[in-house]
């Protein structure tokens, strides 16, 4: 009984302390509660990004989004950029021709007589 007491009295300390300790400041968690200056900050670069992109012509523009896609596509890893593409990357026509030929050359199955049909219905109990 006093062992049972002993386990209850430390058990409830245990899980009494862990909302002080997370309670504790934390950097990560911290750092995403944004100031009322830092607001203010990113949305006024926010606001001169749009005006910016809207004096942009369109050629400017298309310059600019190929210059972020390809410095986007340099970070990417060989399965993310593997995943990304549009799967003919790999693809060969002639190779494929001749894959599918060298199937359709193989032995062709055969159908199940209407006897073998029925006896495997019986098997199954059917």
């Amino acid at each position: 009984m006093n062992k049972l007491l002993a386990a209850l009295v430390v058990g409830a300390f245990a899980f009494g302390s862990l909302p002080a300790l997370a309670q504790v400041g934390n950097d990560k968690t911290q750092s995403f509660i944004l100031t009322p200056g830092e607001q203010a900050r990113l949305k006024a670069e926010r606001d001169a990004a749009k005006a910016k992109w809207a004096t942009m012509t369109p050629e400017e523009k298309a310059a600019t989004k190929k210059t972020a896609n390809t410095k986007r596509r340099s970070e990417l890893t060989t399965i993310e950029e593997m995943s990304m593409g549009s799967g003919t990357e790999y693809f060969n026509a002639k190779e494929s021709a001749a894959a599918t030929a060298a199937s359709k050359a193989g032995p062709k199955p055969d159908k199940p007589t209407p006897d073998q049909t029925k006896e495997v219905q019986k098997s199954k109990g059917q």
